[in-house]
């Protein structure tokens, strides 16, 4: 039985990917191109890079086109696990390095997302993530510091969630995640040492506690960094 067109179009942009003819950032064959190609309509080819976007392989943007993400990790983020030890499970060697820790009053939108009220002691925790000697991810944590009165730079540097789970004895339930794709500010830029204005998977996450109490509020952007997406955690 033939394939489908959309799915003879997906299968032509990955062996364009896979065989390196298209390497990381460089553009797609535009719609318009795609369309004269496989004579389909702009909704097809559409539906052929937006199961490109969820496998995390390209990234759409808006006067510009399709970009080729770099794939060197994957994951599942249908699963609670620290980043740390997800990512030596796969064989990486994983360090954290630490940007900013300070305690700071909660402002209204943060004290909204961590359910708080406004003013209230949070941390403030921004690092660098790194597997084998690359920058792959820069995060910005916010956690109620009334929840946490003990921590330290070193728990930073480790896992977040093991010591919250280990050291404090919390159980992690649940994080509801937003995903979209944006270009680096000149901030994560410096900061993930890239020479251009990479694509990044920016993730916006709100994660309770098995009480349901709010324990982070988090922005993390990731370069070469692919997702299987799903809505929900559990």
């Amino acid at each position: 039985m033939k394939e489908p067109k959309y799915k003879q179009i997906e299968n032509y942009l990955k062996e364009l990917i896979e065989s390196k003819e298209l390497g990381e950032g460089d553009l797609l064959p535009s719609e318009n191109q795609l369309c004269e190609m496989f004579e389909v309509t702009r909704m097809t080819v559409r539906s052929a890079l937006n199961n490109l976007v969820k496998e995390g392989r390209i990234v759409k943007h808006k006067g510009l086109g399709s970009v080729v993400l770099g794939c060197k990790i994957n994951d599942n983020i249908s699963v609670i696990n620290s980043f740390t030890n997800e990512i030596k499970q796969k064989g990486f060697q994983v360090k954290n390095v630490l940007q900013e820790f300070a305690i700071m009053r909660a402002d209204e939108f943060i004290a909204k997302q961590l359910k708080i009220k406004t003013g209230d002691e949070i941390w403030k925790i921004v690092r660098v993530r790194i597997a084998n000697d690359e920058q792959i991810s820069y995060m910005i944590t916010y956690m109620p510091a009334k929840l946490f009165p003990d921590l330290s730079k070193d728990h930073c540097k480790g896992s977040l969630y093991e010591y919250i789970q280990k050291k404090c004895g919390h159980k992690i339930a649940v994080a509801h995640r937003s995903i979209e794709a944006v270009i680096a500010t000149d901030k994560i830029k410096d900061a993930l040492g890239l020479d251009f204005y990479a694509p990044l998977l920016h993730i916006e996450q709100i994660t309770k506690l098995e009480s349901s109490v709010i324990f982070e509020y988090s922005h993390t952007y990731h370069y070469n960094y692919n997702l299987t997406l799903n809505a929900v955690s559990n």
